[in-house]
Protein backbone atom coordinates (compact mmCIF):
# COMPACT_ATOMS: atom_id res chain seq x y z
CA UNK A 1 0.00 0.00 0.00
CA UNK A 2 2.97 2.30 0.95
CA UNK A 3 4.47 1.59 -2.63
CA UNK A 4 1.11 2.50 -4.30
CA UNK A 5 0.86 5.84 -2.12
CA UNK A 6 4.56 6.41 -2.73
CA UNK A 7 4.33 6.01 -6.65
CA UNK A 8 1.01 8.24 -6.73
CA UNK A 9 3.50 10.94 -5.34
CA UNK A 10 6.05 10.76 -7.20
CA UNK A 11 3.46 10.58 -10.58
CA UNK A 12 1.66 13.91 -9.24
CA UNK A 13 5.18 15.41 -9.04
CA UNK A 14 7.09 14.71 -12.12
CA UNK A 15 4.00 15.88 -14.36
CA UNK A 16 3.97 19.37 -11.87
CA UNK A 17 7.42 19.99 -12.26
CA UNK A 18 6.89 18.93 -16.12
CA UNK A 19 3.88 21.56 -16.69
CA UNK A 20 6.07 24.39 -14.37
CA UNK A 21 8.73 23.90 -16.90
CA UNK A 22 6.63 23.91 -19.91
CA UNK A 23 4.73 26.85 -18.32
CA UNK A 24 8.24 28.81 -18.39
CA UNK A 25 9.19 28.05 -21.66
CA UNK A 26 5.69 29.13 -23.27
CA UNK A 27 6.16 32.23 -21.43
CA UNK A 28 9.73 32.93 -22.29
CA UNK A 29 8.89 32.30 -26.07
CA UNK A 30 6.33 34.47 -25.73
CA UNK A 31 8.05 37.23 -24.16
CA UNK A 32 11.07 36.67 -26.99
CA UNK A 33 8.51 37.09 -29.75
CA UNK A 34 7.17 39.74 -28.48
CA UNK A 35 10.49 41.67 -28.31
CA UNK A 36 11.29 40.79 -31.98
CA UNK A 37 7.69 42.35 -32.86
CA UNK A 38 8.76 45.49 -30.64
CA UNK A 39 11.67 45.55 -32.74
CA UNK A 40 10.94 45.45 -36.01
CA UNK A 41 8.24 48.02 -35.46
CA UNK A 42 10.63 50.47 -34.04
CA UNK A 43 12.81 49.59 -36.92
CA UNK A 44 10.02 51.09 -38.95
CA UNK A 45 9.25 54.21 -37.72
CA UNK A 46 10.09 57.72 -38.83
CA UNK A 47 13.00 58.84 -37.85
CA UNK A 48 12.79 63.13 -38.03
CA UNK A 49 16.45 64.23 -36.97
CA UNK A 50 20.37 63.80 -38.53
CA UNK A 51 23.52 64.83 -38.47
CA UNK A 52 26.24 63.80 -40.08
CA UNK A 53 30.20 63.34 -40.58
CA UNK A 54 32.00 63.13 -44.47
CA UNK A 55 35.14 63.45 -46.07
CA UNK A 56 35.07 66.79 -48.67
CA UNK A 57 36.72 67.49 -52.25
CA UNK A 58 36.46 70.24 -54.31
CA UNK A 59 37.12 70.68 -57.54
CA UNK A 60 37.23 74.25 -59.11
CA UNK A 61 35.73 74.71 -62.00
CA UNK A 62 37.39 76.73 -66.08
CA UNK A 63 39.09 80.09 -64.45
CA UNK A 64 38.43 79.09 -60.71
CA UNK A 65 40.97 75.55 -61.19
CA UNK A 66 43.29 77.88 -63.74
CA UNK A 67 43.84 79.95 -61.03
CA UNK A 68 44.13 77.94 -58.05
CA UNK A 69 45.60 74.74 -60.13
CA UNK A 70 44.54 72.54 -57.49
CA UNK A 71 42.00 70.58 -55.64
CA UNK A 72 40.54 71.11 -52.09
CA UNK A 73 39.97 68.41 -49.87
CA UNK A 74 38.78 68.63 -46.36
CA UNK A 75 35.76 67.16 -44.20
CA UNK A 76 32.00 68.31 -43.74
CA UNK A 77 29.68 68.39 -41.13
CA UNK A 78 25.50 68.46 -41.65
CA UNK A 79 22.23 68.39 -40.06
CA UNK A 80 18.48 69.10 -40.02
CA UNK A 81 15.03 68.04 -39.76
CA UNK A 82 13.38 65.19 -41.83
CA UNK A 83 9.07 65.73 -42.42
CA UNK A 84 8.98 61.81 -43.13
CA UNK A 85 6.78 60.19 -44.25
CA UNK A 86 6.43 63.26 -46.37
CA UNK A 87 9.74 63.27 -48.15
CA UNK A 88 10.77 66.30 -47.66
CA UNK A 89 13.85 66.91 -45.93
CA UNK A 90 15.48 70.53 -44.34
CA UNK A 91 19.10 71.57 -43.33
CA UNK A 92 22.06 72.79 -43.56
CA UNK A 93 25.99 71.83 -44.47
CA UNK A 94 29.66 73.37 -43.29
CA UNK A 95 32.73 72.16 -45.08
CA UNK A 96 36.45 73.07 -45.07
CA UNK A 97 38.19 72.48 -47.66
CA UNK A 98 42.08 72.97 -47.95
CA UNK A 99 43.41 74.41 -51.30
CA UNK A 100 47.26 74.30 -50.34
CA UNK A 101 49.56 74.62 -47.13
CA UNK A 102 53.33 74.12 -47.12
CA UNK A 103 56.18 74.51 -43.90
CA UNK A 104 59.62 75.80 -45.06
CA UNK A 105 62.42 76.32 -42.75
CA UNK A 106 65.10 79.17 -43.12
CA UNK A 107 68.41 77.86 -41.42
CA UNK A 108 71.37 80.25 -40.74
CA UNK A 109 73.71 80.64 -38.58
CA UNK A 110 73.53 84.23 -36.22
CA UNK A 111 75.99 87.23 -37.15
CA UNK A 112 78.71 85.81 -34.75
CA UNK A 113 78.80 82.64 -37.02
CA UNK A 114 78.26 80.40 -33.61
CA UNK A 115 74.31 80.27 -32.91
CA UNK A 116 72.69 78.20 -35.29
CA UNK A 117 69.19 78.98 -35.87
CA UNK A 118 66.03 77.99 -37.63
CA UNK A 119 63.08 80.26 -38.98
CA UNK A 120 59.89 78.34 -40.22
CA UNK A 121 57.47 79.39 -42.45
CA UNK A 122 53.63 78.37 -42.82
CA UNK A 123 50.94 78.86 -45.02
CA UNK A 124 47.10 77.75 -45.84
CA UNK A 125 44.97 78.54 -48.65
CA UNK A 126 40.92 77.32 -47.69
CA UNK A 127 38.28 78.08 -48.15
CA UNK A 128 35.04 76.97 -46.17
CA UNK A 129 31.32 76.75 -47.89
CA UNK A 130 28.24 77.17 -45.69
CA UNK A 131 24.47 76.41 -47.35
CA UNK A 132 21.42 75.75 -46.40
CA UNK A 133 19.43 72.86 -48.17
CA UNK A 134 15.92 71.49 -49.00
CA UNK A 135 15.65 68.28 -49.92
CA UNK A 136 13.02 65.62 -51.94
CA UNK A 137 14.05 62.40 -50.43
CA UNK A 138 12.08 59.52 -50.18
CA UNK A 139 12.31 56.44 -48.34
CA UNK A 140 12.26 53.10 -49.87
CA UNK A 141 11.77 50.30 -47.58
CA UNK A 142 13.73 51.62 -44.48
CA UNK A 143 16.79 50.88 -46.58
CA UNK A 144 17.54 53.39 -49.57
CA UNK A 145 17.30 57.22 -49.38
CA UNK A 146 17.89 58.66 -52.38
CA UNK A 147 17.58 62.81 -53.19
CA UNK A 148 17.25 65.46 -54.81
CA UNK A 149 18.24 69.18 -53.17
CA UNK A 150 18.91 73.02 -54.20
CA UNK A 151 20.47 74.70 -51.43
CA UNK A 152 22.04 78.89 -51.38
CA UNK A 153 24.76 80.12 -48.47
CA UNK A 154 28.22 81.74 -48.94
CA UNK A 155 31.62 80.76 -48.88
CA UNK A 156 34.07 81.99 -46.94
CA UNK A 157 38.03 82.25 -48.76
CA UNK A 158 41.50 82.83 -46.63
CA UNK A 159 45.05 82.86 -47.71
CA UNK A 160 47.36 82.96 -44.89
CA UNK A 161 50.87 83.25 -44.57
CA UNK A 162 53.07 82.82 -40.26
CA UNK A 163 56.78 83.43 -40.33
CA UNK A 164 58.39 82.26 -36.51
CA UNK A 165 61.51 83.55 -35.95
CA UNK A 166 63.68 80.93 -33.93
CA UNK A 167 63.16 83.28 -30.93
CA UNK A 168 59.56 82.52 -31.06
CA UNK A 169 58.24 85.67 -32.59
CA UNK A 170 55.62 85.37 -35.05
CA UNK A 171 54.24 87.47 -37.61
CA UNK A 172 50.97 86.74 -39.46
CA UNK A 173 50.19 87.91 -42.93
CA UNK A 174 46.53 87.20 -44.45
CA UNK A 175 43.99 88.06 -47.25
CA UNK A 176 39.76 87.97 -46.61
CA UNK A 177 37.28 87.08 -48.85
CA UNK A 178 33.65 86.31 -49.40
CA UNK A 179 31.07 84.94 -51.78
CA UNK A 180 27.86 83.68 -52.36
CA UNK A 181 26.84 80.59 -53.86
CA UNK A 182 23.52 78.11 -54.76
CA UNK A 183 23.25 75.42 -56.86
CA UNK A 184 21.76 71.98 -56.95
CA UNK A 185 23.04 68.67 -55.43
CA UNK A 186 21.88 64.75 -55.88
CA UNK A 187 22.83 61.65 -53.83
CA UNK A 188 22.13 58.94 -51.61
CA UNK A 189 21.61 57.28 -48.35
CA UNK A 190 22.30 53.19 -47.35
CA UNK A 191 20.97 51.86 -44.35
CA UNK A 192 23.73 50.20 -42.90
CA UNK A 193 22.46 49.17 -39.37
CA UNK A 194 19.32 50.24 -36.72
CA UNK A 195 20.40 50.70 -33.01
CA UNK A 196 17.76 49.23 -31.05
CA UNK A 197 17.28 50.30 -27.58
CA UNK A 198 13.91 48.51 -26.10
CA UNK A 199 11.53 49.76 -25.12
CA UNK A 200 11.41 52.96 -27.48
CA UNK A 201 14.57 54.16 -28.76
CA UNK A 202 16.18 53.72 -32.11
CA UNK A 203 18.93 55.26 -34.18
CA UNK A 204 19.91 54.69 -37.78
CA UNK A 205 23.40 54.68 -38.95
CA UNK A 206 23.55 55.10 -43.42
CA UNK A 207 26.63 55.50 -46.08
CA UNK A 208 25.65 58.86 -47.56
CA UNK A 209 27.39 59.88 -50.74
CA UNK A 210 26.35 62.96 -52.83
CA UNK A 211 27.70 65.62 -55.52
CA UNK A 212 26.87 69.25 -55.13
CA UNK A 213 27.35 72.00 -58.07
CA UNK A 214 28.61 75.05 -56.35
CA UNK A 215 27.52 78.34 -58.63
CA UNK A 216 29.65 81.03 -56.93
CA UNK A 217 29.49 84.75 -57.54
CA UNK A 218 32.21 86.35 -58.53
CA UNK A 219 35.02 87.80 -56.23
CA UNK A 220 39.06 88.21 -54.88
CA UNK A 221 40.43 84.88 -53.75
CA UNK A 222 44.39 84.69 -53.30
CA UNK A 223 47.55 82.51 -53.68
CA UNK A 224 50.61 82.54 -51.49
CA UNK A 225 53.69 83.29 -53.42
CA UNK A 226 56.77 82.59 -51.37
CA UNK A 227 60.39 84.26 -52.31
CA UNK A 228 63.87 82.80 -51.58
CA UNK A 229 64.21 84.68 -48.62
CA UNK A 230 61.22 83.63 -46.99
CA UNK A 231 59.38 87.03 -47.92
CA UNK A 232 55.65 86.90 -48.67
CA UNK A 233 53.62 88.11 -51.81
CA UNK A 234 50.00 87.40 -52.34
CA UNK A 235 49.03 87.02 -55.70
CA UNK A 236 45.17 88.15 -56.89
CA UNK A 237 42.61 87.02 -58.60
CA UNK A 238 39.03 87.44 -59.72
CA UNK A 239 37.09 85.25 -61.24
CA UNK A 240 33.81 83.16 -60.40
CA UNK A 241 34.10 80.98 -58.13
CA UNK A 242 32.02 77.79 -59.34
CA UNK A 243 33.23 74.45 -58.18
CA UNK A 244 31.82 70.93 -57.82
CA UNK A 245 31.92 69.46 -54.24
CA UNK A 246 32.01 65.53 -53.34
CA UNK A 247 30.83 64.01 -50.41
CA UNK A 248 31.50 60.91 -48.76
CA UNK A 249 30.42 60.10 -45.65
CA UNK A 250 28.05 58.72 -42.63
CA UNK A 251 24.71 59.85 -41.21
CA UNK A 252 22.69 59.35 -38.41
CA UNK A 253 19.10 59.27 -37.87
CA UNK A 254 17.46 59.88 -34.71
CA UNK A 255 14.01 60.66 -34.13
CA UNK A 256 12.93 60.45 -29.86
CA UNK A 257 11.19 57.59 -28.47
CA UNK A 258 8.09 55.81 -29.61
Amino acid sequence: MKKIIYLFLFTIFSYSFVFCQKGEVIQSKVQSDNEATRIEYLKNMPLHGFFGISFSNSVPQKEYMNNLQTSGPGFGLYGGYRFEPIPVTLGGTFDMLFFGSDTKYYEHYLNNGWVYARDTLSTTNWSMPFTAFVRFEPNIKNLFYPYLEAFVGFTLMDANASYKVFTGTESTKDEFSANFNYGVGAGAMIKLVDFVMLPNQVTRMLLDVRFKYLLGTEADYFNVLVNNDGSVNFEKFRSKTNQILCNIGIVFHFGGSY
